[in-house]
């Protein structure tokens, strides 16, 4: 027998896992009623995802949540890239990132969960466990879900909108009539969370690339470490017999020397498929996370991107909910993440390919052009792609350009709002310009120069002047260094940029003509 609810929440999120998390507690930080169900009767322990890249932990500053992760997690701060006879290739460090989280994070993904899962509860927002999302039909402008309870019993309820994030088996994508389109790599994979007796860094994370196969090596939390290895020419029932002697040979065989591992707490054979859903909306559902890409671990993108699926989608939500924005601003998380993804997807599998050669031929040639990008500084570029700070949506409709004059080389709309340092507040301290925007979730119109504020201004806009001289107050900044002014490019006209709430530029044109702000505002976000 079904029972019928009326549901008091908004939009239904269906899993659990980082992304899911991400979704609720954005949501439910911007005051939006929110629902979030998994098929699991507890969270999963295996620590799967473990690494948090700048970008996500400046989102995490933004929702107030940082700390926790900070004190959690061990701080990477660079890696090595190592050939056969460990052969230093590259050294790429993360410190002259331009963020004030310059390092990566590593952290089982175990204790990621359970920091968001607290932080979700403080809004009074718990997950029902043990819940499955069986189907769902869309009319008359809301979602009718049925759900499987706990309990066993079967409940209709209805949503204004749904957003699938239960992985890469997604019962939401299916619902969809949607699939992951893709390839599935012919190889087989090891991963395993161990403590090593060596003397490397534990700030560093490990690629040692040779013939007969790759390992990565990172730091985690509780002084353990993430091995994860390719076995060429095994079967997954034959890779999913390995013990932890078994592996410690593999790697013996590889390079030489042996690494002694001890005490894992969890070792599980893996395939790498690199696959992306067509859509990650249909109506007024979505899908975020693995259940619209997947790919391999190269890098550590997938749970970053994932969480920064559920921002972009989130913020939209709230906007649209509140009557800020309807569906071109919904069908921007479409454009936006889908396009993020495809590109991802693009770099990680020729990336994979090329660690995973084995002909002595080519990877000599692949050693060579790691080189040749060291020592062309390239590598500070690969930090910044690999920390995320890169991400951009410059082709989005809800993005725009206002007069461009001097701003060629100004951060363009679609791209990440700068960090800048030393601005120095109405209390005399100095502070960084994001840190400014923590807890807000609020667009941030950063004014540079002496025109007045438009008077119509919306409420979901805070306005932050910003000069070079002067005396600070509430909503004025004094930027006596120069970094705000440089960091954006600051002419003689003066600037204005709006910054999405998840810190991305909305728009950008010169301060003394705030008509086309007012006029992108109300064609974006005006009321639906």
């Amino acid at each position: 027998m079904t029972q019928t609810t009326s549901s008091p929440a908004d939009v239904l999120i269906v899993g659990a896992g980082p992304t899911g998390l991400s979704a609720a507690l954005e949501l439910a930080r911007s005051g939006v009623k929110v629902r979030i169900v998994d098929r699991l009767a507890a969270p999963m322990r295996q620590s799967r995802a473990a690494i948090i890249h700048a970008r996500t932990l400046e989102h995490f500053e933004r929702m107030g949540i940082v700390e926790d992760f900070l004190s959690a997690g061990v701080k990477v701060h660079g890696v090595n890239v190592v050939g056969e006879g460990n052969t230093l290739l590259l050294h790429p460090r993360l410190d002259k990132l331009p963020t004030a989280y310059p390092f990566m994070i590593g952290l089982d993904q175990s204790h990621t969960e359970e920091i968001m899962g607290r932080r979700l509860a403080a809004h009074g927002v718990k997950v029902e466990r043990g819940t499955e999302f069986l189907a769902y039909d869309e009319r008359d402008g809301t979602v009718s879900v049925r759900l499987r309870l706990a309990s066993g019993a079967l409940e209709a309820a209805s949503f204004q909108y749904v957003i699938g994030a239960d992985g890469a088996h997604s019962a939401v994508r299916a619902a969809m009539k949607l699939q992951l389109e893709g390839e599935t790599l012919d190889a087989v994979w090891i991963t395993a969370d161990v403590r090593i007796s060596w003397e490397q860094p534990a700030d560093e994370l490990f690629a040692y690339l040779g013939r007969l196969g790759m390992i990565f090596i990172a730091p985690l939390n509780d002084n353990r470490w993430r091995v994860i290895l390719n076995v060429s020419g095994m079967t997954m029932r034959d890779a999913e017999k390995l013990g932890l002697s078994e592996i410690e040979a593999l790697i013996q065989d590889r390079f030489g020397s042996r690494i002694p591992m001890y005490d894992p707490v969890w070792i599980s054979p893996f395939g790498i498929n690199t696959r992306l859903s067509p859509a990650m909306k249909k109506g007024r559902v979505f899908i975020a996370g693995d259940a619209s890409h997947v790919h391999s671990p190269v890098g550590g993108q997938g749970m970053n991107t994932g969480i920064q699926d559920a921002i972009n989608l989130a913020w939209k939500l709230a906007s649209v909910l509140r009557g800020h924005g309807g569906e071109g601003l919904l069908a921007s998380y479409q454009i936006e993440r889908h396009g993020n993804a495809r590109k991802l997807l693009e770099r990680v599998g020729p990336a994979t390919r090329m660690a995973d050669l084995h002909s002595s031929l080519s990877v000599e040639m692949r050693n060579h052009v790691i080189r040749f990008l060291g020592l062309l500084g390239l590598d500070n570029a690969m930090a910044e792609t690999v920390s995320m700070l890169d991400v951009a949506y410059r082709d989005s409709a809800i993005v725009e350009e206002g007069h461009l004059g001097w701003f060629s080389g100004a951060p363009h709309a679609g791209e990440r709002a700068p960090e800048a340092w030393g601005l120095q507040t109405r209390s005399g301290a100095h502070a960084r310009l994001h840190e400014l925007w923590k807890g807000d979730s609020r667009f941030q119109l950063l004014i540079f120069g002496s025109a007045p504020t438009p008077a119509s201004l919306p409420d979901f806009v805070r306005v932050i002047r910003i000069f070079p001289e002067g005396n600070a107050c509430d909503s004025v900044l004094i930027d006596r260094r120069g970094e705000a002014h440089h960091a954006y490019s600051v002419g003689k006209e003066g600037a204005c940029y709006l910054v999405r709430p998840d810190g991305i530029i909305s728009y950008r044109g010169v301060a003394s003509d705030m008509s086309l702000l007012m006029r992108h505002l109300e064609r974006n976000f005006g009321s639906s």
